[in-house]
């Protein structure tokens, strides 16, 4: 099981960090992918989303995502779950230990203050080597009530103006962690 954790400074007027997925309008994940069979890296970039399904080769079940590896032609999958609602600007306060805990999250080298782990990836024969992030459909609720969308350059930074409260408001040093847990 891998997941997906981000982190980033969110200026004192943002609230949470999240992203914009739901079964009507499923957020996609671009990812780097690497076959733990053979060891070669996936030619392309992947994409799927977390609610979009696939019937596993041989009626094994369902996936977000199948692909067979063009090396070893094994026949890999990934089941992709939303874990965390997102990071909140006191994540402390508003992060699920227990949540994680199930998952076998806490002896891992990750501050919980300071991360959210926004999926859940049970990969069967991928490993995933690197999340392009300033693809993904992210959102920021701000402290004002209303709501923002974020497109993140490939720094990891993003700066707006809030109409309604009359300041600007930012995501500086955005990162991502991929980590493996139980």
């Amino acid at each position: 099981m891998q997941y997906l954790f981000i982190a980033a400074e969110l200026s004192e007027n943002v609230n949470k960090l999240y992203l914009k997925d739901s079964e009507a309008d499923p957020a996609d994940f671009r990812f780097q992918l690497k076959c733990t069979n053979c060891g070669e890296d996936a030619e392309k970039v992947v994409t799927f989303d977390a609610h979009e399904k696939q019937e596993l080769p041989g009626g094994k079940g369902e996936a977000s995502f199948v692909m067979k590896c063009k090396f070893c032609e094994s026949s890999n999958s990934i089941v992709a779950n939303l874990f965390e609602e997102g990071l909140f600007s006191q994540q402390a306060e508003n992060g699920d230990s227990s949540k994680r805990k199930k998952a076998g999250l806490n002896g891992n080298k990750i501050d919980i203050n300071d991360w959210a782990a926004i999926l859940q990836l049970d990969c069967r024969g991928w490993e995933i080597t690197k999340f392009e992030f300033d693809q993904s459909p992210f959102a920021v609720d701000l402290v004002a009530g209303n709501t923002m969308d974020v497109e993140f350059d490939e720094d990891g930074t993003w700066y707006d103006y809030d109409d309604a409260a009359g300041e600007e408001v930012s995501i500086i040093d955005f990162k991502y962690k991929i980590v493996k847990a139980k």
